[in-house]
């Protein structure tokens, strides 16, 4: 049997996804600190300044505006709250 050619095609996903300015994306807000929202992307975090309190939980669309990928964190701005009341 050839694994090579089973594996053919196969990717792994990182713990640590790195972005870049502008980078758009979709993710949950999973809580706050120092009053700022986070969005947590495996081991990164990508933090909502400018979010409004009680987005926890809530999937929301942001627009990276700075990343360290040594660090795996990151800012962005909030662009949208996708769905409704959770």
């Amino acid at each position: 049997m050839n694994v090579g050619k089973f594996f053919e095609g196969w990717t792994f996903r990182t713990n640590r996804p790195a972005y870049a300015a502008g980078d758009e994306l979709t993710a949950y807000v999973t809580g706050y600190a120092n009053g700022t929202a986070r969005v947590r992307i495996g081991d990164t975090i990508i933090a909502l300044p400018d979010a409004e309190r009680g987005l926890g939980d809530r999937l929301v669309r942001l627009r990276i505006t700075e990343f360290d990928d040594a660090e795996s964190r990151g800012t962005g701005e909030l662009l949208d709250v996708v769905e409704g009341d959770a």
